[in-house]
């Protein structure tokens, strides 16, 4: 083999490793208990087995039979690859990061962009040029005919070599900076669309705005999709939602698929669809998906969709994406319920014995072989293990390459070819070629490819691949007639007149002209041209593209989800045009057709939109479930002199149903919170006639019912409290004390007490807690509602507990640590031994103790606490005794008491499959690979890595109460954050007085003391068994 090696960093020494080919059967997923390629040492936050060489490493892949790995790349020739992409001289571009998962000090970067090449075709890279090596973390990367587009904290950037020889001739800056407080989710996956834009990913948490040369800003919230001009002129959202996509991939029919790492694997991305993410609320509701999340890891990185002839024809049009914390590729195939695609796992595509393999990213090669980064690693989380850990691997990385019984296609040089060349490769198998060979048109050859382009849409042997790009081509050159657009729309081939529609929706210019063409297109025998002639009616802001579209979603089968939604979306952004919601507010409708409307209204945020509802459901009714999202939305935007209206029309359906009653009122209340009004003396009379009418429903002191009842009832003890309900309260004192009420009905009863009349009611909260018989549990819930009030009075029950048991002694000083007076009170009982000194330490107990501390009390803080041990140093011996002491338990620990335990402690928040209901804290699927150790130390340690998706904000009243909650979402007037126990609050905007970010999660940080060994390791042992 002839080496050639240009190191443009410096010089090393480095050697090629020959590869052989690992054939098997995969004919179903390797998900046993514990095989060769899953089980416990894949089910470690840090690996226990030592790293292998690449040679070895690859001896322990398994593939389908007839597929063949070998090794493309490896250190340390290359760092640890992230991204890669082909350029069009087949050269693969590399981003390598030697810092992650800690950024750069700015402009001190040494992560670097490569340029990869086989010279002599034997699938092996021998020549390796360091493009550029003081990068920060770099993700995204794109070759461009002048260089290449790539992401390094925190900015797109332009690099030029307009010589093509490899070496750096400047970089320019062309969008940013983006956000990156969370390193593992920026900006990534650059790919190249039809249409000559470049789409790319916007990770996890991060917030980011973005403008391009012209100005047009955009707004990124954690999972984006964007897509943005080469030149940096433009950048557009195409989708909003999800939580941290990686993996992009375009197919014939112009479709892109994606996939993501929390809400589900794959995606046909609907361009402006709103998509599930954590805390996000949307009326109309969300986007959909392909297929769910079966036992696929949280943790999905690269995506490639094999538009090619060398594999099987059963591996063909399959979706090939990585999965780091399983140490495997997946493969999906997907057939079309309608224009809805419905994927299907099928047996994983690669397994691996080794589980630092970690498939970053998976992509086509123009040469018909799938392509792998492996960020070779013992550790890949972020969040489950310290991101200084020292077992962090920075110098491995391999890049895998599979083909098929060795089939290979031929290298080709498009950057040298000639537009006839160029043309001939239109109609390429592989799509990446195709792609390369139309921006080679585009970019290089410019206004000289224009006739011959033309030219091919005539040629009566043209392929469709050939028409279909051209057709792009002459988009793309600003040379594409109306009479071409025309003939293409109705061409005989379905995939043309497809790609013609989608042409259109480029077409800025002519749209006008060429309307009765979509309109046609709705009628097309093709539901992919009908359904991107839907898109395009979402161009046409007028009475008649609303009354087309309504007609057309008559016509569609519920089951086409894809298209539902899509109809449904241009419905929602044509009446986002408040001119023509007007209108359309306006006019009379058949019931039929405004009951379409209805279903988007709640998605277009203004009064008329809101006036249409309220007349609408003046004489219809909704589904039970849309009436709280419909009389939330009117009464947050109807006009006031509408509002009275609304909550007599509330009323009205109300008296219906007792339980529609509680939902329609209590949305009505949402509604008025976020609009920043005020109640209503009508809305308030009817709150105190239903929690009285609901109290005095409740036979004895028993809470008893469904989910909903118990809900409604707990709601009317918060309006006693509120309206100063004084006739019930010898019924909530009734429930109180009623030790056959659930702890939370009991709490919400003595919070409402407490509301009607704190001095009277208080020493009953001081009665329950100092009884001997009051379990533990609601003891802590006591505590907690005590330190809601900002009253002495509250503050003296807590002070006057006479020796607290040591689980409650974190809550009570939580409690008085939030005003000045209970910080005296706390340091007094602490003097007194009364509540230990180490209490004081306490993360969150500090956190709220340094609230407006004063000098004084600043010193008395820190003579209490001297000589303390680190409360780390404590939290590690905690975990240690607790995790040795499970391993060592007699009988084993049972599962299904750990489920009870979980359902009790955990499921507020989380939820693992159908078991919890929480969304507040991440879903805990696959959570038992995670082992004993790493769960104990999320459980007793949970602060010890957090994730900016989930830290939580301290948020000081203007009446001086302090909150604490997890930020949501902003609506309107009103800022939604959810507690600890899992339920969103709403806190109005102008009653807020400050608001600061908490070094802490919202997660209890006490089950250290709350849980005894016991239940603890129940616990833990429920939690092993959830694997899938």
């Amino acid at each position: 083999m002839n080496i050639k090696r240009i190191i443009v960093a410096s010089a090393i020494c480095c050697f090629l490793l020959n590869s052989a080919c690992n054939n098997g059967s995969n004919e179903k997923p390797a998900d046993g208990p514990d095989t060769l390629y899953s089980g416990l040492k894949f089910n470690e936050h840090i690996r226990s087995t030592v790293a292998r060489t690449p040679e070895e490493e690859r001896r322990g892949f398994k593939l389908p039979e007839g597929f063949e790995i070998q090794l493309y790349a490896s250190e340390p020739d290359i760092g640890k690859p992230i991204n890669f992409a082909f350029d069009a001289k087949g050269r693969m571009w590399v981003t390598q990061s030697f810092e992650y998962p800690f950024a750069a000090v700015p402009g001190k970067g040494k992560d670097r962009l490569s340029i990869l090449e086989d010279t002599d075709n034997d699938g092996k890279a021998d020549r390796f040029i360091h493009f550029d090596d003081t990068l920060n973390i770099p993700i995204g990367i794109l070759p461009v005919k002048d260089g290449a587009v790539a992401y390094s904290i925190p900015n797109v950037l332009h690099f030029t070599d307009a010589n093509g020889d490899g070496k750096l001739e400047s970089q320019q800056r062309i969008f940013g900076p983006f956000e990156y407080k969370d390193t593992h989710g920026m900006v990534n996956n650059f790919t190249d669309g039809y249409d000559g834009w470049i789409y790319g990913c916007h990770g996890f948490t991060n917030r980011s705005n973005i403008a391009g040369a012209d100005g047009d800003s955009i707004h990124l919230v954690s999972g984006n999709t964007i897509r943005f001009k080469a030149d940096g002129s433009r950048i557009e959202h195409h989708t909003a939602g999800r939580i941290n996509p990686f993996g992009l991939a375009f197919d014939e029919l112009g479709y892109l698929y994606s996939t993501d790492c929390h809400t589900s694997p794959l995606y046909q991305l609907i361009r402006g669809g709103d998509y599930s993410q954590w805390g996000k609320e949307e009326g109309m509701g969300f986007a959909p998906d392909m297929k769910p999340f079966e036992n696929e890891a949280t943790a999905l990185a690269g995506l490639a969709y094999y538009a090619d002839v060398l594999f099987p024809e059963a591996y063909r049009k399959n979706l090939f994406m990585g999965d780091v914390v399983a140490s495997r590729v997946y493969r999906n195939s997907f057939s079309f319920k309608g224009s809805t695609p419905v994927g299907k796992r099928e047996a994983d595509f690669v397994l691996s014995e080794d589980p630092w393999f970690r498939p970053v990213d998976v992509k086509l090669g123009p040469d018909g072989a799938i392509y792998i980064a492996d960020f070779y690693n013992s550790i890949i989380g972020h969040y489950e293990v310290p991101l200084d850990h020292p077992k962090r691997d920075r110098i491995r990385g391999r890049i895998w390459r599979i083909t098929y019984k060795g089939q290979s296609n031929k290298k080709q040089d498009l950057s040298t070819a000639t537009a006839k060349e160029l043309f001939a490769a239109l109609n390429a198998d592989n799509i990446k070629i195709r792609i390369e060979a139309a921006n080679q048109l585009t970019d290089r050859i410019g206004i000289d490819a224009v006739e011959p382009a033309k030219a091919m849409l005539q040629k009566k042997d043209a392929t469709t691949r050939q028409y279909v790009h051209s057709l792009w081509v002459l988009h793309r050159l600003h040379a594409l007639p109306d009479d071409i657009i025309r003939s293409s729309a109705t061409h005989a081939d379905p995939v043309i007149r497809l790609h013609a529609m989608r042409v259109l929706s480029e077409q800025k210019d002519t749209l006008s002209a060429l309307y009765p063409l979509i309109t046609a297109a709705l009628d097309d025998k093709d539901v992919h041209v009908r359904r991107a002639a839907v898109e395009l009616m979402g161009r046409y802001v007028n009475a008649d593209a609303v009354g087309r579209l309504i007609a057309f979603r008559k016509k569609v089968e519920d089951s086409d989800t894809h298209m539902i939604y899509t109809i449904r979306l241009c419905l929602r952004n044509l009446l986002r045009h408040e001119f023509l919601m007007k209108e359309m507010a306006g006019k009379q409708w058949k019931n039929e057709d405004a009951a379409v409307l209805a279903t988007v209204l709640v998605g277009v945020q203004t009064p008329a939109s809101a006036s249409f509802l309220y007349n609408y459901i003046r004489d219809n009714d909704v589904s039970k479930d849309e009436f709280p999202k419909v009389f939330m939305h009117m009464s947050r935007f109807i006009p006031d002199t509408q509002l009275d209206a609304v909550i007599t029309a509330g009323i009205e359906k109300g008296n219906k149903d007792a339980d529609l009653d509680y939902t329609i009122f209590k949305s009505i209340q949402d509604g008025i919170v976020r609009r920043g009004g005020k109640e209503t003396a009508q809305f308030n009379e009817w709150g105190k006639k239903m929690a009285i009418s609901v109290l005095d429903n409740i036979e004895g002191s028993k809470i008893a019912g469904d989910g909903l009842q118990i809900n409604k009832q707990k709601f009317a003890m918060d309006m006693a409290g509120r309206y100063k309900l004084q006739s019930v309260t010898p019924k909530l004192v009734k429930i109180a004390k009623d030790t056959a009420n659930k702890n939370d009905v009991r709490t919400t009863a003595l919070r409402a007490l407490l509301k009607l009349n704190m001095h009277k009611n208080a020493p009953l909260a001081g009665v329950l807690i100092q009884n001997a018989g009051t379990d533990i549990d609601f003891k802590r819930d006591i505590v907690n509602t005590l330190g809601e009030f900002t009253e002495t009075t509250s503050a003296n029950i807590l002070a006057g507990i006479k020796n607290p048991e040591p689980e409650l002694q974190q809550s009570i000083a939580v409690a008085l640590a939030g005003t000045g007076a209970g910080k005296d009170m706390l340091f007094d009982k602490v003097r007194k031994g009364e509540i230990f000194a180490r209490v004081l330490i306490q993360p969150k107990v500090e956190e709220r103790l340094h609230l407006n501390i004063s000098a004084r009390q600043q010193a008395l803080l820190k003579e209490l606490t001297a000589n303390l041990e680190d409360v780390n140093k404590e939290r590690q011996a905690l975990i240690a005794e607790r995790v040795a002491a499970f391993h060592a338990a007699k009988p084993a620990p049972s599962p299904e008491v750990g489920r009870t335990v979980f359902t009790r402690n955990c499921s507020p928040c989380h939820s693992i499959g159908d078991d919890g209901g929480g969304m507040i804290g991440p879903q805990l699927n696959s959570v038992g690979k995670w082992g004993v150790q790493s769960l104990s130390e999320k459980i007793l340690d949970p602060n010890r890595n957090i994730s900016e998706s989930f830290r939580s904000y301290n948020i000081k009243l203007k009446d001086g109460k302090v909150l604490t909650g997890l930020f949501r979402r902003e609506e309107g007037a009103a800022t939604i954050y959810a507690d600890a126990s899992g339920k969103e609050f709403s806190v109005a905007q102008k009653d807020v007085a400050e608001k600061k970010a908490s070094k802490y999660t919202l997660m209890p940080d006490q089950f250290g003391t709350i849980l005894p060994q016991d239940e603890y390791n129940a616990l833990i042992a429920y939690l092993l068994t959830v694997q899938q």
